[in-house]
């Protein structure tokens, strides 16, 4: 793996995203949220969280390709990666679900921290694996 291919954060990005970025993106994943509340109250937690999962992620750094990014190779990059993380969520998803009723809310939270990172890197190394 070359020093390109890493995960890198860069706290300097966030400086140039304008503050209506910043917002739209706030507003985008609340408003999921709250659907996915609504979602869970009428269908019950484990709707809500699956709902929770994909969406808030996906459309969250979708909005932010269309506005920042005009390269193509670099907003699939950026789809592939949001599409990874949102798996990963639901790894997150399905072990707060599977554990929730078991375990203390920190030890279940941990463990669900834990498999979503686990599911998102492995994802993440298979995919860039297969693609070189």
């Amino acid at each position: 793996m070359s020093a390109d291919d890493r995960i890198r954060l860069k706290p300097s990005k966030l400086r140039r995203t304008s503050v209506r970025g910043l917002v739209l993106r706030f507003v985008f994943g609340a408003l999921v949220s709250v659907i996915a509340g609504v979602v869970g109250q009428r269908w019950g937690p484990l709707a809500g969280g699956v709902f929770l999962a994909f969406p808030a992620i996906l459309g969250a750094t979708l909005t932010l390709i269309e506005e920042e990014e005009h390269q193509r190779a670099l907003a699939a990059q950026d789809a592939v990666g949001a599409v990874l993380g949102a798996v990963g969520m639901i790894a997150f998803a399905g072990c707060v679900w599977a554990l929730a009723t078991r375990l203390p809310a920190p030890l279940v939270l941990g463990v669900a921290t834990a498999a979503w990172a686990l599911v998102a890197a492995a994802l993440y190394l298979t995919f860039r694996t297969t693609r070189q």
